[in-house]
């Protein structure tokens, strides 16, 4: 079975940086984000932005839209870091007021998912973190963010919260820098509803295996979302799916369908100099060839088998299955 293809509403942004800061693209607007969107075969989720994208004053005018186009809201994320009030961080900021505001923002997010029916809401605290050393109390900003997250969960416990890591951007160091801190937050609240957004290109900037965390995510049950990318290891280039990494994905897909992930692969392109519609086009046509290559050619692995073979000689194995032209 196929997995369900949603992309984020920013594929079809600006796509600023920081030597052209208007962006190598016209603004467009969120109706025709989504006119595009619709119009690429097997994408059948939209994953937004809370409150910008659309929020309680709003939805029902998208709401219609969404319906007519066959689009499902995804996920929601919460805008925790595009803005200079988020400059000393969100839920570990040192100021009371600005985590205040933090908890109040991701509750009203957390009950506009609910309200619409979307199960997560994702949470990337890209500002907490530090970027220099002696700067912070690390150990007031863990118990601010585990509270923080904990009142938030407890709040609603029908709505899961995503936390997406990274190892750096916009802080030159994230507390949430890897998906082993991830989990650890995540466990730390004792809370069934908190878990782990999977960005692979945030994996491969924290040098991991995207498929052994996925992997060990999902064995402690907190593998809640997903954002499908790819990189050059050095920078989150949000690049089409397949770019660099090839037999990462092999693997991490292969683990997904094994372990039986049911949830998103949402498309996280950032497409600066590239067409949007292309680059979503690129990634799920790559997608679709590991899924059918998976299926086909690798359900048989015998991992039990290979342990006792040399490793070199199951890379050879494992070549020959997958480009067997049936010759």
């Amino acid at each position: 079975m196929f997995a369900n293809i949603s992309a984020g509403a920013w594929v079809y942004g600006t796509c600023s940086d920081r030597y052209v800061s208007d962006g190598y693209k016209d603004k467009m607007d969120f109706v025709s984000r989504v006119e595009r969107l619709s119009n690429i075969e097997e994408v059948k989720g939209i994953e937004i932005t809370y409150p910008f994208d659309i929020n309680e004053e709003n939805y029902d005018h998208y709401k219609t839209l969404l319906e007519e186009k066959s689009l499902t809201i995804s996920c929601i994320g919460v805008e925790l870091v595009c803005d200079r009030k988020w400059k000393t961080g969100s839920f570990c900021s040192p100021h009371k007021e600005v985590r205040e505001e933090t908890i109040k923002l991701v509750k009203k997010a957390m009950d506009f998912a609910n309200q619409i029916g979307v199960e997560i809401v994702n949470l990337w605290l890209g500002q907490d973190g530090f970027d220099y050393l002696m700067q912070t109390n690390y150990v007031d900003a863990w118990k601010f963010l585990i509270e923080g997250l904990r009142e938030c969960a407890n709040y609603n416990t029908k709505v899961k919260l995503g936390l997406e890591y990274k190892a750096s951007e916009p802080r030159l160091n994230c507390f949430l820098n890897s998906g082993g801190k991830a989990l650890a937050v995540a466990q730390a609240t004792g809370c069934s509803n908190v878990g782990v957004t999977l960005d692979i290109g945030h994996a491969l900037n924290a040098k991991e295996n995207p498929a052994e965390i996925a992997s060990i995510l999902m064995a402690e049950n907190k593998l809640f979302h997903l954002h499908f990318n790819d990189n050059y290891f050095i920078a989150d280039d949000d690049m089409p799916v397949g770019s660099v990494h090839f037999l990462h994905f092999v693997e991490l897909i292969y683990w997904l369908k094994k372990l039986g992930y049911s949830g998103w692969y949402s498309l996280d392109l950032y497409p600066y100099r590239d067409d949007p519609d292309e680059a979503c086009k690129t990634s799920i046509h790559f997608i679709r060839m590991i899924e059918k290559m998976v299926e086909k050619k690798l359900k048989d692995l015998d991992f039990h088998e290979m342990a006792e073979t040399a490793a070199s000689k199951n890379m050879c194995n494992l070549f020959t299955k997958m480009f067997d032209m049936g010759e």
